[in-house]
């Protein structure tokens, strides 16, 4: 059994909750990725189970989340910070999901993409599904994939 829609944004909204003590809305129908600049932490899930997760946000929710985090102004921290910051989550967001899968699974360190004219593409995906937040008007996507034929 694969984690279902209420999981996942239960998992997303639960993360920025714990983590950051902030509340993020469920967004239907708007599961673009956010304008830029954008940085995407993408985890892969393997073992009995194959695929993995995207987390794409505006660089200003990242380095409002990396505040939070580090407890430091925005002007105080690096860019090492904000992708420290991204990674974590989604490697949070995805540790949540992995154990929603069935069998024995483990997921892989985050890469982190940044930048504002990019696109990220996943070869052989069963499944894909975005799932959209907003954060003080603010665009993220979480997009779970499936690997496999």
């Amino acid at each position: 059994m694969s984690p279902d829609e209420s999981q996942i944004r239960s998992i997303v909204r639960s993360v920025w909750s714990t983590q950051l003590g902030l509340e993020i809305h469920d967004v239907e129908d708007a599961v673009q990725p956010p304008p830029s600049p954008t940085m995407t932490a993408a985890i892969h899930i393997s073992g009995d189970s194959h695929g993995g997760i995207r987390l794409e946000c505006s660089r200003a929710i990242v380095r409002r989340a990396a505040s939070i985090m580090f407890d430091l102004p925005e002007n105080q921290l690096a860019d090492d910070d904000d992708r420290d910051v991204i990674g974590e989550l989604a490697n949070v967001i995805a540790g949540n999901i992995k154990a929603l899968m069935p069998g024995s699974n483990s997921i892989s360190l985050p890469t982190i993409v940044e930048g504002s004219d990019y696109h990220v593409s996943t070869v052989e995906v069963r499944s894909s599904a975005a799932f959209g937040f907003t954060l003080d008007g603010e665009l993220m996507t979480v997009t779970v994939v499936e690997h496999g034929s």
